[in-house]
């Protein structure tokens, strides 16, 4: 248990802590400090002593720098990337809400909650490890389990997933998979360390792997397309299930700081495509294929969004439905350059004898999709402030609608532009209006509303442009707003007001099954 209190406790400690059982994993920025990515608080067994011990960390850290900051002036944002509207807004925030206000409170900092996937990184670090774990096979399932793990969690194995997927069913790909895995682990493919250089090769050049790795892939479309979230978003993080949480990190950090340098060229920007063989022996499912997307970075602009909401006396937090060791390592400043983040929440599953077994462990928290992100920034984030909200959120999908609109004391939103159909479509369309109305942060809280900021983005080379267009992967033409939230956008313009817009999104969209209400968490 006592690893998984990084995902509100990162900090970093002195040497001078040796006696208190450091493990080498993970150390998060706290007083300013960059982030060394080696050292984590562990060994505590109570809870409660560590969230009494963090309070008064963070409190007594508050509070000396803030004494020590003195009248230092605001760091504003200054890269072109930012649209201007979006730049200018956030340099709002720092006025009003950081440490030069004349409001700012060091012993409560004010503090900030990110989406990570399409938020702070341009492009899904989880899809983009699970190609590279196929790539060089690093898994410790056993032979025997792959089937299970490949199904856990899938409430009808055997349902019809439907024409777009074949009329095939889990079951029978699994099976598949299953079968192909069991070859290449007697070939001494598999494990937790990978294989490289001309055996990887060899082994990409044969049918077991072709079979396993498109079939692996296929599965987490199909079952992510077809099934609640609740049941696809922890359903790649099995796939860890027999390594320990250093191997998981591990693994990711690599994978990380080899895509982070790939992707700097343009040309890495691409969908690709995986194919099963046409003849596999045993094969019940037949030939199938599978693309995805290739590209994975931090922009230059978010970096500096991280280093001005530290500079400017903000904490900064991640909450992700990727796998905790995985946003780990890529928040560490090596991988992608960011600096400045305080602490992590993200989707982790339980233990036996130290690895991971396919079970999310919600006794430490819920999924940290949807609503489970509320509640689980409100079980281990808010307490650290006394009970607030953050005053700053950063999102693109649906999955992060309830954490960015459900707390009062959120100024600020900023939305990744994805033309979403779904209920972060809405916001977009709120920021759009807020737009036409050139309406001040300071105008928006006056009025009891958050102001939501629209960025834009070109995912065909991976940066953020200074417009609130994105040009999605492979398009060659920029999208505002999908038509659903063009139709919002209309109404916002005839009148509908903001906060009856966003309650009204269950009825919408359809995809909010918990929705407690806009500015309703106080």
């Amino acid at each position: 248990m006592a690893h998984k209190l990084q995902h509100f406790c990162h900090l970093q400690v002195s040497s001078s802590c040796e006696d208190s059982k450091v493990e080498p994993r993970l150390g998060l920025s706290l007083l300013g400090m960059a982030v060394q990515g080696t050292k984590l608080i562990a060994g505590v067994c109570d809870m409660q002593k560590c969230r009494l011990w963090v309070c008064c960390l963070l409190v007594a850290a508050a509070m000396f720098m803030a004494s020590a900051a003195g009248a230092a002036d605001t760091v504003m944002l200054q890269r072109e990337g930012w649209d201007p509207t979006v730049r200018q807004s956030l340099n709002e925030m720092f006025v009003l809400y950081g440490k030069g206000s004349p409001n700012y409170n060091p012993s409560i900092r004010p503090y900030a909650v990110f989406d990570f996937d399409n938020t702070v990184s341009i492009l899904d670090v989880e899809e983009q490890l699970a190609i590279y774990q196929l790539e060089h096979m690093r898994f410790a399932v056993k032979p025997e389990q792959m089937y299970a793990v490949l199904t856990t969690g899938v409430p009808d194995i055997n349902m019809d997933l439907g024409k777009e997927y074949n009329n095939l069913t889990v079951a029978t790909v699994a099976a598949d998979a299953a079968a192909a895995y069991k070859r290449l682990y007697a070939q001494g493919y598999v494990s937790p360390a990978g294989v490289y250089g001309e055996k990887m090769q060899k082994m990409q050049a044969g049918d077991d792997w072709k079979e396993f790795a498109t079939k692996a892939r296929w599965l987490y479309d199909a079952i992510g397309d077809t099934m609640d979230v609740s049941v696809s978003y922890p359903w790649i993080t099995y796939w860890f299930t027999g390594m320990t949480p250093q191997q998981v990190y591990g693994m990711a950090h690599e994978a990380f700081v080899h895509y982070r340098k790939a992707s700097a060229d343009p040309a890495f920007w691409q969908k690709r495509k995986w194919q099963s063989p046409a003849a596999y022996k045993g094969s019940k499912a037949g030939q199938i294929s599978v693309s995805y997307k290739q590209g994975i970075t931090v922009s230059p602009e978010i970096q500096e969004l991280f280093h001005a909401l530290e500079a400017n006396g903000f904490d900064a937090w991640v909450c992700s439905a990727s796998f905790i060791d995985v946003i780990s390592a890529a928040v560490s400043p090596e991988v992608f350059g960011i600096e400045g983040v305080d602490g992590v929440l993200a989707m982790t599953n339980k233990e036996q004898n130290g690895k991971y077994i396919n079970a999310y462990d919600y006794d430490f928290h819920a999924q940290t999709q949807g609503k489970g992100k509320t509640l689980s920034i409100s079980k281990l984030i808010a307490p650290l402030y006394r009970g607030r909200g953050p005053v700053f959120v950063a999102f693109d999908s649906q999955g992060d609608f309830n954490f960015v609109s459900e707390y009062a004391d959120t100024a600020v939103g900023l939305a990744l532009n994805r033309a979403r159909k779904d209920d972060a479509g809405i916001l977009a369309a709120v920021a759009l209006y807020q737009n036409q109305k050139k309406l001040t942060v300071a105008k928006a809280v006056q009025q009891g509303n958050t102001r939501y900021l629209l960025q834009g983005r070109n995912e065909n080379g991976g940066y953020l442009w200074p417009r609130p267009e994105v040009q999605q992967l492979g398009k060659d033409k920029p999208e505002l707003l999908s038509s659903k939230a063009e139709g919002w956008l209309k109404k916002l313009e005839s009148g509908t007001t903001v906060p009856v817009l966003i309650n009204d999104a269950p009825k919408l969209t359809g995809k909010l099954k918990t929705y407690d209400g806009y500015k309703s968490i106080r």
